[in-house]
């Protein structure tokens, strides 16, 4: 028996991954915000979804997505990605699941933390429907942005 060995499709990934900072950069409009809320109700469930910016740089930005299911039990209402936008390319890419360690292209199967052999192309997938849907269905509910500090040369 011969085992196909899995190749990731790298342009699908990248097509996949521009595709996914299109959709963030019309949810998250403001670019000096630090913090996103946004819902939907879902038969009898609501749906609520947050957003926070982790950390800024020139070319990077790090988002902590977070959706919670309101008639879920615990540990099973609460999705948790991180998302890492690179503005230069124009691509947002899953690089953590739930406070884990960073994802890597292809695993072995089987694996100890019983990933698919296709964890990462998968997340993004997830987060594509994740997106679309809340561009569809959800509404914004909060849009925070951090104080201006006076005397502060950097805050506008």
């Amino acid at each position: 028996m011969i085992i196909k060995r899995y190749i990731p499709d790298i342009a699908k990934h990248g097509q996949l991954c521009e595709a996914n900072f299109v959709r963030l950069e019309r949810l998250l409009r403001d670019k000096k915000a630090d913090h996103f809320e946004f819902g939907w109700h879902d038969n009898d469930n609501e749906v609520a979804v947050s957003i926070d910016v982790v950390e800024r740089f020139k070319y990077t930005t790090t988002l902590q997505l977070t959706k919670t299911f309101s008639h879920f039990p615990e540990p099973l209402n609460v999705v948790e990605l991180t998302v890492r936008l690179y503005s230069d390319a124009r691509m947002a890419e899953v690089v953590t699941l739930k406070q884990g360690s960073q994802l890597n292209g292809v695993y072995r199967y089987p694996n100890d933390m019983m990933y698919q052999i296709d964890e990462k192309e998968q997340a993004n997938h997830y987060l594509a429907e994740w997106l679309s849907h809340l561009l569809n269905h959800g509404s914004v509910r909060t849009v925070w942005q951090p104080a201006k500090l006076e005397n502060d040369p950097n805050t506008p």
